[in-house]
């Protein structure tokens, strides 16, 4: 295990760089199959690593129990759900490389992001903060969201105005706090839902037919 590292991107500094691993924890577990609810059991290895940029700590994960390099990264969270359509993620994984560097072009990212996500959703208004009124009155957010007005106003001008104004960090993390809430409530929650009934259904008529 000494000295071995791979290349990957970091959250924590936005940088791909040397990720150093320090500790390995393998595991067994067990799984239930969604067919007939059986016991499964399975292994799996969780991996600790430093990224050599920054020195700050990185969270692998793989199933089952693999080698480093085959690891996910899970802890920071460094992109957006499965669930998210794929134009939504890419725009988003071009913002969260910059966040740290350039706040200002990650805002002007963001609101790409979020503009795509109102497109996908079938908004009819023209403005973002009126796109986002559309959702909270559909019940697709939260109507707490869509007055988030400091927020909505700050990405819309940087947009429009990314040449002009000085995005701080600490506005960047809350823009994408903000971001990643819309996304939770439109995409993330609502197929977890329908995961969970699927499996509960699977589960009843493997029970019914047994």
């Amino acid at each position: 295990m000494e000295n071995e590292h791979k290349i990957g991107f970091c959250p924590h500094c936005c940088n791909r760089a040397p990720h150093t691993l320090l500790c390995v924890q393998h595991y067994e577990s067990v799984g239930w199959a969604i067919e007939d609810g059986d016991a499964v059991p399975y292994d799996g290895s969780y991996f600790v690593a430093r990224c050599e940029t920054c020195k700050e700590v990185l969270l692998y994960h793989s199933i089952p129990s693999e080698d480093f390099n085959s690891a996910e990264l899970i802890w920071p969270d460094a992109g957006l759900d499965k669930t998210v359509p794929k134009e939504i993620s890419r725009i988003y994984d071009e913002a969260i490389r910059i966040k740290h560097i350039a706040p200002n072009a990650f805002a002007v990212q963001i609101r790409r992001a979020l503009e795509a996500l109102c497109k996908d959703r079938g908004t009819k208004h023209r403005t973002l903060d009126n796109q986002l009124e559309e959702l909270a009155e559909r019940g697709e957010i939260p109507k707490t969201l869509s007055e988030a007005s400091d927020i909505v106003r700050l990405i819309g001008n940087v947009g429009a105005h990314a040449s002009s104004i000085e995005v701080h960090p600490l506005q960047a993390t809350a823009i994408d706090n903000f971001f990643k809430a819309i996304v939770e409530y439109v995409y993330i929650s609502p197929a977890r839902i329908r995961e969970f009934k699927e499996r509960m259904n699977q589960y009843k008529k493997s029970q019914e037919s047994a």
